[in-house]
């Protein structure tokens, strides 16, 4: 990689490879920033600052020193859950731009609504200070999230999820900003993780199947495609509400689903490449063009309003699927059969190539790997 240039053209302000920086130290910690002004504007025909260029130097100087002058007179200040809240969203953005994407703004939003859930639930109020939320309330807040109907892994999940606001990345600029904030701890729960998958019975997988063969002949289509996405594809439902009709791709004459899923963008960043049997893509078509006309916009949304269509299909499935009654997310069920029968009928891979999942996270919540052998055999007759 070739040498940065760096040239010293006055006090704070250089050049460097061909464009103008300041540069300043505030309580210890490089400053930098990239100069509004550059070219002609920033430097004269010998090539020294211009005024204007000294200027806006020094404008830029007088605001770090108020940005350090704001974060003394709050040291040792506890933020309260308001100001904990606005400073993460304002950390967050700047950690997401510096690292390319991470964190991923699902888990910006869902760390943001775990925390205003579990001041609300813990009922100390958005103006206490956000030490409030301790272990016991946090702990009495998942005894209610159960006694209101709460699966167990959800309450958790709801529980646990207020300590990614005082995430390591986030505590830096936490301390950066004046105020003193350490990680939230939360209660020592027990059996809070779900158990392996287990295949549902016969009797519900032919419900399920019934089910959704009756689907088709709802007047309302989305409601056949949020389902389609699900079942035929193993779509998060997250991954449906923002999927477009970009999402369908054709090579050598067979039509793909092609995506990233998000949940695992930030991480593993895997893309599924998915056939679509013929009579699904002729489905699929028939029911994009009865919700948005003769000819759908290749970036309209596949299931418009999605949001709203998987809170109606998980009541109407809990309804005629009995074995699914209890099910709180009964949509994501149809996810897992779909991971479970790829598995059982054509192996690991082409699951996790499918789900989108590495073959270790599918074998535990996706599918039944206790019930693979089709047949008895005696050891001698294959080895």
């Amino acid at each position: 990689m070739a040498k940065r240039v760096q040239k010293k053209l006055a006090k704070g302000i250089y050049l460097c490879d061909g464009s103008v920086f300041f540069r300043l130290m505030v309580d210890g910690e490089r400053r930098m920033r990239k100069a509004t002004l550059q070219g002609d504007q920033a430097l004269d025909v010998r090539g020294r600052p211009t005024k204007e260029l000294k200027r806006e130097y020094q404008n830029w100087v007088l605001a770090r020193q108020n940005d350090s002058a704001e974060a003394a007179s709050r040291k040792g200040v506890v933020p309260t859950c308001r100001e904990l809240l606005d400073l993460y969203e304002e950390s967050a953005r700047k950690e997401q731009l510096k690292n390319g994407g991470t964190p991923h703004e699902r888990t910006i939003q869902n760390t943001m609504k775990h925390f205003r859930y579990a001041v609300d639930g813990c009922h100390i109020g958005m103006d206490s200070p956000y030490t409030a939320l301790t272990a016991d309330r946090l702990e009495a807040y998942f005894v209610e999230l159960l006694n209101a109907g709460k699966e167990r892994v959800s309450a958790w999940t709801y529980t646990s999820g207020v300590q990614s606001i005082t995430a390591s990345w986030a505590l830096r600029y936490y301390e950066r900003a004046g105020y003193v904030v350490e990680k939230i701890k939360i209660p020592t729960i027990k059996n809070h993780k779900p158990g392996r998958y287990v295949r549902p019975s016969n009797d519900t997988r032919t419900a399920v199947k019934q089910w959704y063969a009756g689907l088709w002949d709802h007047e309302d289509k989305r409601y056949w495609l949020a389902a389609t996405m699900m079942l035929q594809f193993a779509m998060r439902n997250g991954d449906v509400v923002a999927a477009t009709g970009r999402y369908f791709v054709e090579r050598d004459g067979q039509t793909y689903l092609n995506y990233k899923p998000v949940k695992t963008a930030s991480s593993s960043g895997r893309t599924v490449m998915w056939p679509i049997h013929a009579e699904i893509w002729g489905r699929i078509q028939e029911a994009r063009r009865a919700i948005a006309g003769r000819n759908p916009q290749a970036d309209a949304e596949i299931v418009p309003a999605g949001r709203w269509v998987f809170t109606r299909l998980n009541r109407m499935l809990r309804d005629a699927v009995p074995g699914l009654a209890q099910v709180e997310k009964a949509a994501y069920e149809l996810r897992k059969m779909r991971i479970d029968a790829e598995y059982r009928r054509f192996g690991a891979e082409r699951a996790s190539a499918l789900s989108g999942d590495d073959i270790r996270t599918l074998s535990y919540y996706y599918a039944d790997v206790a019930d693979l052998a089709p047949a008895a055999v005696k050891a001698e007759d294959i080895i």
